[in-house]
Formats: structure tokens, sequence, C-alpha cells
């Protein structure tokens, strides 16, 4: 049976565009750990929902979690980045895109996405819409609270911890009793995770992230849309990681793929 959801998937690329191919300056490794790094295969549910879209191309090659004038170098995490989150240059020096190859990646890659994702979400086979993203352990250089452990899943409705409305979006994306439902049922999944760092939650709404920019776009309308973060510290780790190879042990996302989706069919199951 196939259940009515949309999963969105935006930062599990593995490619870099043939555009930027010549300029790009990232090592595989580099890239790898700037994106989310194998989601496209954790939340693939394609065989289970209605609709799963996948972006290919890595983070650091277009950002479709970010407004499409939030670009470098204004802003080096940008849609179009200059940097990674860990400061490391994408682009070979003074190779930074012009306006019209920034223009060419949107084009091409970045806006066919946000309206695929808009014809999605208002399919009537679609009832429930997540955005699946995974985040490092411990926050990156780039953020204000740099090297804080973060929880193993965060989960965004724009709201508060409750998942009640607040500053300063002044709305949700997802009913609160829905968001803290997908909490208490990942909660119940994870919670005998052994991982390496100390986490300060098994599960959170809206502590770190709220929800980025797609969750703010394609959560407009009624059809209720969430964020899920998942800590890298359950499968980028010594047991199960290997940094020469960025292998990580195939059970290992086979049992991450299991847990997720006992949470969505719960919640599809409880719309």
């Amino acid at each position: 049976m196939v259940a009515p959801i949309l999963v969105s998937i935006p930062h599990g690329g593995w490619k870099v565009a043939p555009q930027i191919e010549e300029i790009w300056a990232l090592t595989k490794k580099d890239a790898f750990h700037d994106g989310d790094p194998l989601t496209s295969r954790i939340y693939d549910f394609s065989d289970r929902v209605a609709v799963q879209m996948v972006m290919e191309y890595y983070r650091a090659v277009i950002d479709l979690n970010r407004p499409p004038d939030d670009i470098a170098p204004k802003n080096p995490d940008g849609v179009v980045k200059s940097h990674t989150c860990y400061g490391v240059e994408v682009y070979k020096p003074d190779c930074l895109p012009d306006e019209d190859l920034k223009k060419i990646l949107l084009d091409q890659y970045y806006f066919p996405y946000h309206r695929s994702l808009a014809e999605a979400i208002a399919r009537d086979d679609v009832r429930m819409g997540v955005d699946c993203h995974s985040m490092a352990a411990v926050s990156p250089p780039i953020e204000s609270d740099a090297g804080t452990p973060r929880p193993l899943i965060c989960l965004g409705n724009l709201g508060d911890a409750r998942g009640e409305i607040c500053e300063p979006f002044n709305r949700v994306t997802c009913p609160p009793e829905m968001i803290r439902f997908v909490k208490d049922e990942f909660e119940k999944v994870f919670a005998h995770e052994d991982v390496e760092v100390e986490v300060p939650a098994t599960a959170s709404a809206n502590v770190p992230f709220s929800g980025g920019y797609i969750t703010r776009t394609i959560g407009e309308g009624e059809t209720p849309f969430f964020q899920i973060e998942m800590s890298r510290a359950l499968y980028i780790n010594g047991s199960t990681f290997d940094e020469e190879t960025l292998h990580v042990d195939e059970g290992r996302i086979e049992d991450l793929n299991k847990k997720i989706w006992v949470v969505l069919e719960k919640t599809a199951a409880n719309l």
C-alpha cells in the first residue's frame, strides 16, 4: 500500500554539475561532509510513498534549502556557495561563478525542483510532506554555537519547542499535536542508540532547526509539512563509517531506513 506522503531529499546529492566541473575545487571528502551524505538511501521510501524527490547534485553545487537570492559572495553558504559550512573553498581561485553561470545553475537545478515540489504537495494523493536531512553531530564552525552537540532527531514546523506558533514566523507548517506525535515516535525508535557524542535529547522540536526555506515555502498550504534533521552521529562514526573510503555499513543504512519508516507510516496512519 502506498502512503500519502511526499518525501523531499534536497541535500543528499553525490554529483558535480557539468557546468562547473572545470572550476570545482572540492575533494570528494569535502563535498561529502558538507552535504547530507547518503540521505538519498537512508530516506529511500520510493516504493512506499506517493512522491519522492531527490537532488542528485551536491549541496555545495546548488543548495535547494536557501532563497534564490541568498547567494555568494554575500552569503558564502548560500544557494550558490563560495565556501562549505567548514570554511573550505568550493571553487578554484578567482573562479566563483559569475552572474550568468549562477543563473544557469538556478534555472537548471534549483527552480525545477521547487516547481515539482509545489506541484507534488498539491496532489490529491499527498496528505503529508517531509523534507529530509541529516545534520552534523555537533554544530559546524559556521554556526554561532559551533561545537555544540545536537539531538539525534530534530523536527521543524517553524514553531517553538512544543510545535506551537511563535515568532519570528507566527505560523506553523503542521499542527503542534502532529509534530509532538512525531517527536514521541522518534524518541521510541531511537531510545537505545549508542552514539559517540553526549546528545542533549533523543528528539526535539524546532531546536536547533525550525525548518529551512523548503519548509517555509512548501509548508504554506493546508497539507501538513515538516522538516526532519537526523544527526550524523547515527551513521558517521567509528563503528559504522570508514573516513578513507567514505563507506557506511550497509546494515546501519538499512536499520535507519526501517526506523524512520516506522515513524512516518504511523504518522500517515494518524492523519
